[in-house]
This record gives C-alpha cells, sequence and structure tokens, in this order.
C-alpha cells in the first residue's frame, strides 16, 4: 500500500534552550538533510521534517526529542596536550580538568588527548575528532587546562573560540583563569 506523502513539522516549547543550546542544536540539525527549524513568535521550536507518510511523524517526533536533548545536555570535552610524549603530564591535566567539571556540575564528559603533537603542527588527532564532534552538536563546552594547550599563537585561540560559539559551545581555561567568552560576547557585539 502506498501512502501519500505529506509536509509534516512539529512545534515544541522552547523550554531549557539558551542561545549556546540553540546553537547546539543548528549544529545538529544541520547534519541531517531535509530537516530544518525555526523559532516562532509563540516562543516554540517548529521542525520541518519534510515530506513524510504520516505514519513516519511518531518517528520523526522521537528523533526530534532526540535532539532537543543532546543540544540541551551536550557534552563537556576535556583537551588534554603535551607537546614531548609525557603520560603522566596528561594524566594531571586530565585529573584537573576532571575534579573541575565535577566541582562545576559539567557532567557527561568527555577526554580528547594529544600526547606528543605540538599546537605548532597541525597533526592533533584528538583535537581533530573533538572538532568533528562540536561541528556535530555533541559538544556543550571545553575545558583546557591552559591556553597554550589549545594553541601556541593567541590570535589563533581566539579565531578558534569563534569558531566554538557559531557551533554552540563555550571553551573555559582554567590556568590562569581567562573568561575568553565574556571577551568574545564584546566582540560579536562590537
Amino acid at each position: 500500500m502506498n501512502q501519500e506523502k505529506m509536509n509534516l513539522s512539529i512545534d515544541l516549547p522552547m523550554a531549557g534552550f539558551d542561545s549556546l543550546a540553540l546553537r547546539r542544536l543548528s549544529g545538529l540539525v544541520a547534519a541531517h538533510a531535509g530537516l530544518s527549524f525555526e523559532r516562532t513568535p509563540e516562543d516554540t521550536l517548529r521542525f520541518d521534517l519534510g515530506e513524510r507518510a504520516p505514519g513516519e511523524a511518531m518517528g520523526g517526533a522521537a528523533f526530534i526529542s532526540g535532539l532537543l536533548e543532546t543540544a540541551r545536555n551536550g557534552q563537556t570535552a576535556l583537551y588534554c596536550r603535551t607537546a614531548s610524549p609525557d603520560p603522566d603530564a596528561i594524566a594531571r591535566q586530565r585529573e584537573t580538568l576532571q575534579r573541575f567539571a565535577v566541582a562545576h556540575s559539567f557532567g557527561n564528559t568527555v577526554c580528547y588527548e594529544d600526547d606528543g603533537c605540538s599546537a605548532l603542527g597541525r597533526t592533533r588527532p584528538a583535537f581533530s575528532q573533538m572538532e568533528e564532534d562540536i561541528r556535530g552538536g555533541k559538544i556543550q563546552r571545553v575545558l583546557a587546562k591552559s591556553l597554550t594547550r589549545l594553541g601556541r599563537n593567541s590570535a589563533e585561540v581566539v579565531r578558534w573560540a569563534l569558531w566554538l560559539r557559531r557551533h554552540g559551545a563555550e571553551v573555559i581555561i582554567l590556568d590562569p583563569p581567562v573568561d575568553i567568552n565574556a571577551a568574545l560576547e564584546v566582540l560579536e557585539n562590537a
């Protein structure tokens, strides 16, 4: 039996969505062809599921529900890096970042470790995987022990942090404590 297809959309309340969650949701939605969403004047999120058979609506609703949960409660990435191989230094960075995440109730952590990878070089496999996960909307925030763990060039790190914000995530630097997010907000609103 051939069911006639129709345009399906789902409206859901925006409760629990701040600007970062909306950016993460944008990244997640962009990864799925044929799916789009908009914020309505009534403060709901309208998802357009495209052409579907009426029986597919429930599956689409469950899928959207999963995307919303991921966008609200994205993972916290713990990024550790050393320029020369040093498993003990990586372990110390990881422990410091994990303690910080627990102290600030950042659950759902995932660790990305580049042991023996210079920030000057472009071959940082864990960093590349983290960027892919950020593009996919999985990462809500990135924790790094220091700015130099992310890169040696401050301008490059700022460009990366802006890219991160466009993908719905933030970066937190522990030592010294740098509120790079506030600085980026000033730049974006200038």
